[in-house]
């Protein structure tokens, strides 16, 4: 009897693994057959070797090869000086091999990386004042082939999303570049919106496995338990990226990209004491990778507290729990405690220069920080007068930084992460000695140097601008403090990108009779406007 069709077959539907950008080299084959049991496998680099010049069919001509070059032995070095990253010097490098996104963003960087050079010696410093922005009077070609690729770029990442959808991985590669290609012309709002970008693409990736924690605490215990990949290195940039503008004295600003990554913390009291202990208990580092580490994730959280305090220091009438601040704030600063004494025992391992320079800026950032969260509480800013020995302390060893021996000479004159310019401009800002002020701005105006979106003249003009509206610049002696009632802090800043000019804003510590703070606004080169 006919007992109908037969059921046909199905299988069992794979989860797809994550696409990656390059194709997952094969093992080579076995030789032969042994009988002897095989030795216990080893971690094998299976990754390619970066050739001298892109091939894979790029065209490249005699200018793209000038701007390859550039990138691959000066510029790469440039970005992180002072961080162990392969992202600059392998990892983009070998991705602009197989894909066009990446391959036009980074011949974009160093074809600007050259336009600044010759700009700098058209222009030198001690005639051109401040080159914050490309002059748009200014015609380059190596401007314009800049702007070009860059445009390819975006034109080329569209094509790969609508044929093949999002690729995370590619998707936070080509985000970084995009980051540094606004960050060398000054553009803080686009870099900025770049930044939120890519952390939400980080977000997906991670959203992938059933954790609910935050990306912070997750790339935590992936640091502590699992070897790290491209991804995480790439997740470490971003959380540098994503407080640079809580390094510097207004951390209340709009710009706070570092809360994305503590989105979704459920704090429990009891087993966790403020979300601050799990795993957030330091022991002392022992190598300065464990301390950056250490650094990078309690930055993020200093500058959440840091947020929060500031914003109630201008919104004195909503409730805000106190006893739980102070709590908090000595939980961090006994971390910072804890950290310091890591660093200071670093100082007798043997480094190189990098790592040296490296273990320096990590403690000058570090003293920074402990006088930020220990004052930060006072609303009248009092406090920070009792710390002007380390301010002192700090601005010398900036000028000894900058005489500090290097590996590589600078070029390009840009880094793509926070140096010493927060620091001077947070000492600018928060202390109101009229001659450790003056040594700040003097720092500041002595080198054409950018960090990220910050350059050293336009601090300087901030700097300077804040001495003027609380008198300074007219003062007769230059240890006289500002009193309270003078005192101003620095609360916001824009860059106008399309008309090229800055936009600062410095709010009264103290309101008036009626309750209210005083904003100051100021455009850098015209008058305050009250």
């Amino acid at each position: 009897m006919c007992e109908g069709y037969a059921l046909p077959k199905t299988k069992a539907p794979a989860s797809r693994p994550e696409r990656l950008l390059l194709p997952k080299p094969k093992l080579r084959p076995l030789s032969g057959l042994s009988c002897k049991p095989s030795p216990s496998p080893q971690p094998t680099d299976h990754r390619p070797s970066v050739p001298l010049m892109p091939s894979y069919g790029f065209e490249l001509n005699e200018d793209d090869m000038w701007y390859f070059t550039l990138f691959r032995d000066q510029i790469s070095h440039e970005l992180s000086p002072y961080y162990m990253t392969n992202f600059w010097t392998q990892t983009s490098l070998r991705d602009s091999m197989v894909n066009r996104c990446i391959h036009h963003s980074i011949l974009g960087i160093g074809a600007y990386g050259r336009a600044l050079m010759e700009l700098r010696n058209e222009y030198p410093m001690n005639c051109k004042g401040s080159q914050t922005w490309w002059p748009p009077s200014k015609l380059n070609r190596h401007h314009q082939a800049a702007l070009m690729h860059h445009s390819k770029a975006l034109s080329h990442l569209r094509s790969n999303i609508g044929l093949y959808g999002l690729d995370g991985r590619l998707m936070m590669a080509a985000t970084l570049l995009f980051i540094v290609f606004e960050n060398m012309q000054g553009n803080y709002h686009s870099s900025g919106s770049l930044i939120r970008s890519g952390i939400k693409v980080l977000t997906n990736i991670r959203s992938a496995s059933p954790d609910s924690r935050s990306i912070l605490r997750r790339q935590w215990d992936r640091y502590m338990t699992t070897p790290r990949d491209e991804v995480d290195e790439m997740t470490n940039m971003f959380a540098r990226h994503s407080i640079t503008s809580a390094c510097l004295p207004f951390a209340h600003g709009k710009y706070a990209y570092h809360i994305l990554f503590t989105e979704g913390e459920e704090y429990d009291n009891d087993d966790d004491d403020l979300g601050l202990c799990s795993p957030f208990t330091f022991t002392i580092p022992q190598t300065l990778d464990q301390a950056r580490q250490i650094w990078d994730y309690l930055m993020i959280k200093l500058a959440n507290f840091q947020s929060k305090v500031a914003w109630h220091n201008l919104n004195p009438d909503y409730d805000f729990d106190e006893s739980g601040a102070y709590q908090e704030q000595a939980i961090y600063l006994s971390q910072l405690h804890d950290l310091g004494i890591g660093l200071d025992s670093l100082l007798f391992s043997s480094v190189d220069i990098r790592e040296s320079k490296g273990l320096e800026l990590l403690r000058l950032h570090h003293k920074i920080a402990v006088v930020s969260i220990t004052c930060c509480l006072d609303p009248t800013e009092m406090m920070y007068d009792e710390f002007l020995p380390e301010f002192e302390d700090v601005v010398q060893r900036c000028k000894l930084f900058i005489k500090f021996p290097t590996d590589m000479p600078v070029k390009v004159g840009f880094m793509n992460e926070a140096g010493r310019l927060p620091l001077l401009a947070h000492i600018g800002a928060k202390c109101r000695t009229a001659r450790v002020r003056s040594e700040v701005v003097e720092l500041l105006r002595a080198s054409d140097w950018r960090e990220g979106p910050w350059d050293s003249w336009s601090l300087a003009e901030a700097v300077t601008g804040i001495m003027r509206i609380e008198g300074q610049l007219d003062m007769a002696s230059a240890e006289q403090v500002v009193p309270a009632k003078a005192r101003y802090m620095w609360t916001n800043v824009f860059w106008d990108f399309e008309k090229q000019q800055m936009h600062v804003k410095y709010t009264k510590v103290l309101p008036n009779a009626f309750g209210k703070f005083e904003d100051v606004h100021c455009v850098m080169g015209e008058p305050l406007v009250v």
